[in-house]
């Protein structure tokens, strides 16, 4: 649900999803990643439906081909009231990730809940009185993000996995994990969310054909 953005941040296709809260110990990490990328039956296409993976692409005009879909539909900018398709876009400098293997990332940063008495893109009636459900509890706790880069990751691996690293290499395809924990002492997993933060913005497009 995108277009809930302005309440709780960006959720990922997990929430919901009846799968194990932990598929990347249930299919392993190299299953999971390949078939978010890629999938070719429906078992495959499952995984990619309920992992937590969000996808990026470090090309504008990539991303907005998205929007157009297979039939490549038109579209035009729109505002929020009107949108009938959302562009999320992050801004990362290179010294704010912290490389834990190849073309794995690590990012950390703090959440702005109070977003939208300053960003009317992201104000709400209801979106006013959301608070993050970690830092209500940990003031100046500061939030997690497993960052892959796709081509790069699978690079090594190219052999294996030879139609998933040229799909990732054609689509400049990064992958973001939510990484925060539950809050819950029984929930198992990260949080399927990215919280409201000054790291990302989004625009509005309406189709227009």
């Amino acid at each position: 649900m995108p277009e809930k953005y302005f309440e709780d941040g960006l959720w990922t296709k997990q929430v919901g999803s009846g799968d194990d809260p932990e598929p990347h110990k249930k299919y392993g990490w190299m299953r999971t990643i390949s078939n978010h990328i890629h999938f070719r039956n429906e078992e495959e296409k499952f995984i990619y439906d309920t992992n937590a993976f969000l996808s990026f692409s470090l090309s504008r005009s990539i991303a907005l081909s998205f929007i157009g879909g297979t039939k490549n539909r038109p579209f035009d900018a729109s505002v929020r009231e009107s949108a009938d398709a959302f562009l999320f876009t992050f801004n990362f400098e290179d010294s704010d990730l912290q490389e834990i293997g190849d073309g794995v990332y690590t990012f950390e940063y703090t959440c702005n809940y109070g977003r939208g008495s300053t960003d009317p893109d992201f104000y709400s009636f209801i979106g006013s009185f959301c608070r993050c459900n970690i830092c209500e509890n940990f003031p100046g706790y500061r939030h997690k993000l497993l960052l892959i880069d796709a081509e790069e990751f699978l690079s090594g691996v190219q052999d294996d996995f030879p139609e998933e690293h040229l799909k990732a290499y054609w689509d400049k395809e990064w992958l973001l994990l939510p990484a925060d924990p539950m809050m819950d002492p029984s929930g198992i997993g990260f949080q399927s969310k990215i919280a409201i933060a000054d790291f990302w913005a989004i625009e509005f497009f309406k189709y227009t054909g």
